[in-house]
């Protein structure tokens, strides 16, 4: 339908404009309150008010003031029309087709815009590396660029030796990622409806098993693939149905952020990497190979007045512990006591399991003294601490410690005397 708005001078043709962003068309006298109130507003859409889609008609009674030739060369106008000659047909025929040209500038506009938006967004999406901060990051953009509040769901199904996934359900080893407030309650089900949101977990089934976008009224179902992410389906909930000119540019979006994707993915694979080969697979610690890494640095700095302790830490009769309850159980109390180790050592010393049911600390910047105090403050912390092996069973445990800061050439030398100090900690009754 076509709404028409009169205004009977150049300043309220102004306010007008200035407040109705959607006007196609304007005939526009070029005489008004003054002889060329209708120039000069012409000016005023396209230089001041930066109005470059509407399309305007000058029409004028006096031919000879205002020349078509100059008008049209001087002025950003878009037809010109005497009115002895603008007859019911050719009026129409001229709206007509000013329509259509305002229909055609606006979809270019919105291409480019959409474009624009695809370009800042898919850049942003590459800086980003933590798989998390990347679905929030999918979710805010694409409601971006769909003009929506960011509400929706992101679900990410890495490589797997299954081909297709059931037509029925969400196959295992898809996860969710990010949510919005609305969706939080979809993080505790399959998507199976269960959460209330049937119609949208639905869609997500039918983009999974046709491995295409899906788009029912306000949801939109995205499905993007790599070699490394079998099937990604980010969801979100559109408060405008999403037309076909912005289907197509989601296209060339969706692209961009699986190729984003596949980026965050393989980053994501390289620090778990990292992170195994430095951390104690059991308890989450460092690993013998990482403290002696970071502890060498350590090492070569410490003098008289930067003083460095190495300890060893060993589980009082732990063989005794496995033969009773099981390595399973074993295993139980190594993660208690080093969690135990996480949070009573300094942020700055270097914590690792160095082998069964040994550990060995690196504290840097601590003198003998302190040093004394703060391993044996553990030693007592953890006697008297309950660790919970089984429901309604719990056992005590205690560790023997040696310490050192005598300043050797090498680490390995600090370290093994650390050991004989053990030893001699366990031979006096432990």
């Amino acid at each position: 339908p076509i709404e028409l708005i009169s205004a009977y001078s150049a300043a309220e043709a102004r306010d007008i404009l200035s407040t109705q962003k959607n006007i196609a068309v304007a005939l526009l006298d070029v005489v008004m309150e003054t002889d060329d109130a209708g120039l000069e507003l012409v000016k005023i859409i396209r230089n001041e008010l930066h109005n470059n889609v509407i399309r305007i008609i000058l029409r004028t009674g006096q031919p000879g003031h205002a020349p078509e030739e100059s008008v049209i060369i001087d002025y950003d106008i878009n037809d010109y029309k005497s009115k002895n000659e603008l007859t019911a047909q050719k009026l129409f025929t001229a709206v007509v087709a000013a329509l259509r040209a305002y229909e055609t500038i606006v979809s270019l506009n919105k291409t480019r815009n959409g474009l624009e938006k695809i370009l800042l967004s898919s850049d942003s999406l590459f800086k980003i590396q933590s798989m998390h901060e990347f679905s929030s990051g999918i979710l805010t953009q694409l409601s971006s660029f769909l003009d929506c509040k960011p509400q929706g769901i992101i679900c990410i199904e890495e490589n797997t030796a299954q081909k297709c996934p059931p037509a029925n359900a969400l196959t295992e080893n898809m996860k969710i990622t990010a949510v919005t407030d609305e969706f939080e309650c979809c993080l505790k089900c399959n998507l199976d409806g269960s959460c209330g949101h049937s119609e949208l977990a639905q869609l997500i089934q039918l983009a999974s098993t046709h491995r295409e976008h899906q788009f029912a009224g306000n949801y939109s179902a995205f499905y993007l693939e790599t070699g490394v992410a079998k099937a990604t389906i980010a969801l979100v909930c559109s408060e405008h149905v999403i037309d076909s000119s912005d289907q197509t540019l989601l296209e060339v979006f969706t692209s961009k952020i699986s190729i984003a994707l596949e980026n965050a993915v393989h980053y994501q694979k390289m620090v778990s990497l990292e992170k195994a080969a430095v951390t104690d697979f059991l308890t989450g610690l460092y690993n013998r190979r990482q403290l002696l890494r970071l502890g060498i640095p350590l090492l070569a700095e410490a003098n008289r007045n930067n003083p460095l302790t190495v300890s060893i830490i060993n589980i009082d009769f732990f063989k005794l512990i496995n033969e009773k309850y099981g390595h399973d159980l074993g295993d139980v109390v190594l993660k208690q006591v080093g969690q135990l180790m996480l949070s009573h050592f300094r942020e700055e010393d270097l914590v690792s399991r160095y082998g069964g049911k040994e550990f060995c600390i690196i504290a840097p910047s601590l003198p003998a003294n302190k040093a004394f105090v703060l391993f044996d403050n553990f030693r007592q912390l953890l006697e008297n601490t309950e660790i919970e092996i089984l429901p309604n069973e719990k056992i005590k445990v205690t560790v023997s410690i040696g310490i050192t800061t005598d300043l050797c050439p090498n680490l390995d030398d600090m370290i093994a005397a650390a050991e004989s100090l053990l030893y001699q900690a366990k031979s006096a009754g432990r």
